[in-house]
């Protein structure tokens, strides 16, 4: 049986160098406006972290300054 291709996604990574690796790897091929909507999709996340709520799509407040 071949060796799987560490490029094929529905490999499953080994150890966290591994899915280091592929993540940087997904990462690398999206384009700069679906990077943008990530980024953005990750800072609502990490504002209703710290509000301990889910706002459910809403909006998240401006960060402090």
């Amino acid at each position: 049986m071949p060796e799987p291709d560490p490029r094929d996604e529905r490999m499953w990574e080994r150890g966290w160098d591994g899915h280091e690796i592929a993540q940087r790897r997904r990462m690398a091929r999206l384009s700069l406006a679906e990077k943008l909507e990530w980024l953005e999709s990750a800072q609502q996340l990490v504002f209703q972290l710290r509000r301990g709520t889910n706002t459910g799509g809403a909006e998240p407040p401006d960060p402090p300054r």
